[in-house]
This record gives structure tokens, C-alpha cells and sequence, in this order.
């Protein structure tokens, strides 16, 4: 019985030096993102972060850091670790989603039930300009409504994905098209809010004419 003891206890005491290691190794992957915009083993760091991403989360916030930081470090590595497998889809075969707060507050657009806000082309928003950019492209383009929608026309289509959203939605996204196998690349808004919100057009268009 004391030996049973014994080894459990040994156990627990790995097991609590392993947590506390992957956890040390969690908030170092996020300090070498963010101060140098590199990644040591993104796909391992990813995995990390994505085991203790509520834990990163909460220190981040006890020491008086904006907890969407661990988001936005999930997000960028996110990108690096599918970067290869987006770039080998031809640029014909990407698409692109964009969220329906990029919208002006006066917009026309339709819903429709099947390929989500149809643009007026009104010109109110930066989403026109950008829809006729990527038909001379061939790529096609979904404004979405909501999550719901945005994981339908992903399995539907199938294919490699640019996505704009803010750093929350932008990870659940990443986690959702890591698991279905889909490469993606997330463009983060540029301004906060579920209207009017801003994006940086020329970083969309990069990534989705971006080769190997």
C-alpha cells in the first residue's frame, strides 16, 4: 500500500512539473510573438496555448494585461503554422470572409439564407472595392452574418480561407478550420466594435494573392 502511495505521489509530482513547464513555455511562446514577431515551433507552441488558453488567459488578466493578447498570439500562430499549406492552394481556389460589422450603419445589403449579405455595391464601405478586386481574381467572397454561417459555407466550399474578424472570433475560427483540415490565414479589424469596424484592405490582398 505504500508503495502504491509512494508511485501515485511521484506521479502527481511530474504531472505538476509537466503543467508548470508547458505553462512557463505557453507564456514564453506569447512574450517571443509579441515582442519579436517570431514563433519557435508554432504548431507545437499552438498546441500549447490552446491546452492553457483560459489559464494564459486569467494570469494575463490578473497581472493587468489585456487578455485578448493571448487571442491575438493564438491568431499569429495560427497563420505561421498553416502559412505553407495556404500559400500551395492557387489563389483561384481561396476565398474570402468578411464580417458583416465592416458594413456601413446605412448599408442596403440583403440577407440572403444560402450565401449570407449580398452587397448592394453601394459604396458606403470598403467591402465593394474589395468584392470587385477579387472577382478580377476569381475568388469568391462571403460576408458573413454570424459563426453559424461562417462554419457552413467553410465545409461547403472547402476551400483554403482569409478571414476577417476581431482576435476572439478569429481564434474559435482557427481552432475550427485547424480540426476540418481547411488552410486559413486570420486578418485581425483594425478597430473595435460590432459596427462600423475597419480593416486594412491591402493586408487582405496580400494574403490572398500570396504565393510560395
Amino acid at each position: 500500500m505504500l508503495i502504491l502511495l509512494d508511485v501515485i505521489g511521484r506521479a502527481v509530482v511530474i504531472l505538476a512539473a509537466a503543467v508548470i513547464l508547458l505553462m512557463m513555455f505557453a507564456l514564453f511562446s506569447c512574450v517571443i510573438v509579441l515582442r519579436y514577431n517570431r514563433a519557435l515551433f508554432p504548431d507545437f507552441s499552438l498546441f500549447v496555448l490552446n491546452i492553457f488558453h483560459e489559464p494564459v488567459k486569467r494570469l494575463f488578466a490578473l497581472i493587468g494585461y489585456d487578455s485578448e493578447i493571448v487571442d491575438r498570439v493564438s491568431v499569429e500562430l495560427a497563420n505561421k503554422a498553416n502559412m505553407r499549406d495556404f500559400m500551395s492552394v492557387p489563389v483561384s481556389e481561396r476565398m474570402l470572409i468578411l464580417p458583416q460589422c465592416l458594413r456601413s450603419v446605412h448599408c442596403p445589403a440583403k440577407l440572403d439564407a444560402e450565401n449570407g449579405i449580398i452587397c448592394a455595391g453601394c459604396g458606403r464601405c470598403d467591402i465593394a472595392k474589395i468584392i470587385a478586386i477579387c472577382r478580377k481574381l476569381h475568388i469568391e467572397v462571403y460576408i458573413s452574418p454570424g459563426g453559424t454561417f461562417t462554419k457552413r459555407i467553410i465545409m461547403r466550399r472547402k476551400k483554403a480561407v482569409v478571414g476577417v474578424a476581431c482576435y476572439p472570433n478569429l481564434y474559435e475560427g482557427a481552432m475550427y478550420v485547424k480540426i476540418a483540415g481547411i488552410p486559413a490565414q486570420g486578418v485581425p479589424l483594425k478597430s473595435a466594435g460590432c459596427v462600423g469596424t475597419h480593416v486594412e484592405c491591402d493586408e487582405i490582398l496580400k494574403l490572398l494573392v500570396m504565393r510560395r
